[in-house]
């Protein structure tokens, strides 16, 4: 067995219920199962983590911060597609995120630590949608009527509403659907 110092040992901890958490979603996220991933005893994640709470909103904030770091598009991909790989992605390698971040907003209502773990995460996109507008209009990419965080917002707002719709399988809102409604909106707020 290798020695792993405290610090290191609380990383193994946190990795190993990132692991469950996409795999299983929040509610596979017990301390007996992250344990067993992470191949401690249960008594190290009670060590490490003042509650299950704690480790399921800071594995889901991590997750988050990956998923906003992803490189969906390339470096030399126009403002527009940056802008469009933030808000939504097609990418099928993200759907085990996008339906944690579902669940996270489902939860958010009944659990104070995973509501706010939702409102940080919320507010990490917010700010880099906000990025990627500003330095758009900086570059005359995008021609601003409000400011870059108004207009976030909304674009925002609109792909959580999208989203919505979306799970409902709805034959008027599939992937094309969703990506049409985005486009128009990105150039009704940015053109």
């Amino acid at each position: 067995m290798t020695y792993l110092s405290k610090d290191e040992r609380r990383e193994a901890i946190l990795h190993a219920a990132m692991r469950v958490a996409l795999n299983e979603g929040f509610t596979g996220m017990t301390v007996r199962r992250i344990a067993a991933e992470a191949g401690v005893a249960a008594g190290q994640v009670h060590h490490h983590f003042a509650s299950i709470g704690e480790l399921k909103s800071q594995s889901f904030i991590h997750l988050i911060r990956a998923l906003l770091d992803a490189e969906v598009v390339p470096d030399t991909a126009s403002w527009h597609e940056r802008l469009r790989g933030m808000l939504g992605s097609d990418e099928g390698g993200f759907e085990p995120y996008i339906r944690l971040w579902r669940e996270a907003q489902f939860l958010a209502t009944r659990d104070p630590e995973i509501k706010g773990a939702y409102v940080l995460t919320m507010e990490m996109w917010h700010q880099e949608t906000v990025s990627i507008i500003r330095h758009g209009a900086e570059e005359k990419a995008f021609i601003l009527n409000d400011t870059p965080e108004n207009v976030a917002w909304r674009l925002i707002g609109l792909v959580c509403g999208l989203d919505g719709i979306y799970v409902l399988d709805m034959p008027e809102m599939d992937d094309d659907a969703f990506n049409n409604h985005l486009d128009k909106q990105i150039l009704l707020e940015l053109s």
